[in-house]
């Protein structure tokens, strides 16, 4: 049989195993080994575009919740008390955020607190940073290089993780320990390691102490190690739960010796929870009148009055209603809109959010019936989104969601290119060879 016969056989072979052909291969380890060099590329843009704008834009006076850290963090270093709006001690925060904030101030000062806020922006930057490079690499385990850098790159550019660097708010540092830990439990379904289990239940415990929210995912990947194998990896899942309770262990002494009672979490969650109970923002809650100590307990009562009262209207919010207020009400961006001086980029940045939620969302809930990554991804995004809309519909709490979106849209968009290729090296096997 001539050569270009056998080369002919040998790729439709392969192209049947579903295999890339040569060609396609070989430009396939090219693109692998410019990828390593495409990342560092994209990191060095992200970090870029994020300090010219933290550099350049003059950000108004904080209020509110970031006046409200910075105040926490003074006095604790002046007076020794951890409390939150309050010169009495409590923990209607937990310390990830504050404590972070009380080593900037010791270290660089604070008398000058327009220089320590630019310091604290600056680590926002590589903050952000190194969430853009571990959500590349959680694209390259579940999906390909290509898919991670897709991923990576709407992350850059991305305008709510753009505007989030200049707050002084837990974000930044929230998603780059909540994204190394979601790395660390895609390797512990893959290779199952001791160490693995280790550093992911010390990344989560480290998250949730950054934004208690975070608690909710640990279970993740010993579901699914328990769906892959049909058992229960006991050793394994006492090495993480050992690792989250010793990174959380500090935070749970302080209370019990502080307040006389065990606090999980934080004492914080009642006001966001019974803002939540006003369904399309009727103003229906007689905040004058509210006993702010049983919060929750309102908010319970106002969910079954109204259950009973309007089944539809409350049930509406609570699924669909709460969802749009928070993905399309508007886009979690305001100040970088301001910074921008071309202002059909901010058009672009738009359509590029509403293009994540009306294609990523319907992704995230066909894909995992087709491949595996999928469902992890889905997972974690369903699972973050039913505790959100428990609460208050604040855009900012998309922020911990959408990572999950570019994954899915990401490896769609891979998933959908390696069919063609396959189907054109398909065509181009099936081809009769002319002789000679």
């Amino acid at each position: 049989m001539p050569k270009t016969q056998q080369r002919a056989a040998r790729a439709t072979i392969v192209s049947k195993r579903g295999v890339d052909i040569k060609p396609v291969a070989a430009s396939g380890n090219l693109f692998k080994k410019s990828a390593k060099y495409l990342i560092v590329l994209v990191l060095a843009i992200a970090f870029f575009m994020r300090f010219d704008y933290v550099s350049h834009y003059k950000f108004p006076q904080i209020k509110n919740d970031q006046y409200n850290y910075t105040v926490m963090a003074a006095q604790i270093i002046e007076d020794g008390v951890y409390g939150y709006k309050s010169e009495a001690p409590n923990a209607k925060v937990p310390p990830g955020w504050p404590l972070f904030l009380v080593g900037v101030f010791k270290v660089f000062g604070y008398g000058d607190m327009l220089h320590t806020l630019y310091v604290i922006r600056i680590f926002n930057c590589l903050f952000m940073t190194g969430t853009i490079y571990f959500l590349y690499r959680i694209g390259c385990r579940l999906f390909n290089r290509a898919a991670g850098l897709i991923a990576a790159g709407i992350a850059t550019v991305y305008g709510p993780y753009l505007f989030v660097t200049g707050l002084i708010l837990t974000e930044n540092l929230f998603l780059l320990l909540f994204l190394a830990a979601v790395y660390y439990q895609v390797k512990i379904i893959q290779e199952n390691k001791p160490r693995d289990h280790i550093i992911a239940g010390a990344l989560a415990a480290l998250a949730t102490l950054v934004r208690p929210n975070t608690i909710i995912i640990t279970v993740v990947p010993y579901l699914f190690l328990w769906i892959k194998h049909k058992k229960l990896f006991l050793k394994q899942i006492a090495f993480g739960a050992a690792a989250f309770a010793v990174c959380m262990l500090p935070w749970w002494i302080r209370n019990l010796i502080t307040l006389d009672k065990f606090i999980l979490l934080s004492q914080g969650s009642g006001n966001p929870f019974l803002a939540g109970t006003e369904p399309y923002f009727k103003k229906s809650i007689p905040w004058n009148d509210i006993d702010y100590d049983h919060q929750t307990e309102i908010g319970l009562e106002r969910i079954k009055q109204g259950l009973k009262d309007d089944p539809n209207t409350w049930i509406r919010w609570f699924t669909t209603g709460k969802t749009k207020a928070m993905f399309l009400r508007g886009i979690y961006a305001a100040n970088y809109f301001d910074y921008l001086t071309w202002k059909p980029w901010e058009t672009v940045l738009r359509k590029l959010h509403k293009f994540l939620v009306y294609y990523g969302m319907p992704l995230a809930a066909i894909m995992p019936f087709i491949r595996r990554p999928y469902r992890f991804l889905a997972v974690h995004f369903f699972l973050f989104l039913f505790v959100q809309l428990l609460f208050i519909p604040e855009t900012r709490y998309t922020l911990g969601m959408m990572p999950f979106l570019m994954l899915i849209v990401a490896g769609v968009i891979t998933d959908l290119v390696g069919l063609g290729r396959k189907w054109i090296a398909g065509r181009r096997a099936a081809q009769p060879v002319q002789s000679a």
